[in-house]
């Protein structure tokens, strides 16, 4: 019996080719099904999404998921026909979340960012980030703000809902991770098809030279 290897047949080559396509239809799918949902998502962080307060006052702001939320100091707002032009720093504030569900309060980060604003392209809403919440339990909450004690100041308007920075770095994030690792898939499954062709290939090769030696080999025997 002879113990001589097999050569790889064609048929791997063929493998070797249809891997690359299957990962590329791999690749597409991953990506389509991370893609976020756009306009929708668009318009789920815009600016329609706030929940505006006339300050001093509250209101009861629906939270629908857990996350970052943001509160904004609307400098430029218009409330039921009501225009408000305020000076374009935010006023000192005595602001509180509580949830009506548990009747705790829920921390409020102030972290004024100048550069961290919003506008209509009409600009009769212009707003700034004043405050930052991270929600753990969605629901609604009580917001309430008021004036300190020693200081007065006409009415404004404050806009609570999703921090719109935050939710657009997500948003930007979902698609770029997703063609990264879809397009490291492919390439990974790509290189794998290209080493199995080469080892392949390198085998028949060898396949081939034995056999030229052995048929060599016998043609050099003379006959009896």
């Amino acid at each position: 019996m002879s113990d001589r290897k097999q050569k790889p047949t064609r048929w791997f080559y063929l493998a070797a080719i249809l891997m690359p396509f299957f990962a590329c239809v791999g690749t597409g799918v991953f990506v389509q099904q991370r893609m976020p949902n756009l306009p929708g998502a668009l318009d789920a962080v815009g600016i329609d999404n706030l929940t505006q307060v006339v300050v001093p006052g509250s209101e009861e702001i629906s939270f629908p998921k857990a996350g970052a939320y943001a509160v904004y100091y609307e400098y430029r707002s218009a409330i039921n026909g009501v225009k408000y032009v305020r000076n374009e720093f935010p006023p000192r504030l005595n602001c509180q979340l509580k949830s009506k569900a548990t009747g705790k309060d829920v921390e409020m980060t102030r972290n004024y960012i100048e550069g961290n604003i919003y506008s209509t392209q009409n600009e009769d809403r212009a707003g700034v980030h004043i405050m930052s919440i991270t929600i753990d339990k969605p629901g609604v909450h009580l917001f309430s703000c008021q004036f300190p004690k020693d200081s007065t100041s006409p009415k404004l308007v404050l806009a609570v809902g999703p921090n719109i920075i935050w939710e657009f770095f997500n948003l930007a994030l979902k698609p770029i991770s997703a063609v990264f690792f879809g397009g490291l898939m492919f390439f990974c499954v790509s290189g794998i098809s290209v080493l199995l062709a080469g080892i392949v290939a390198f085998k028949r090769r060898q396949r081939n030279a034995e056999d030229d030696t052995a048929s060599h080999t016998t043609g050099d025997v003379p006959k009896p």
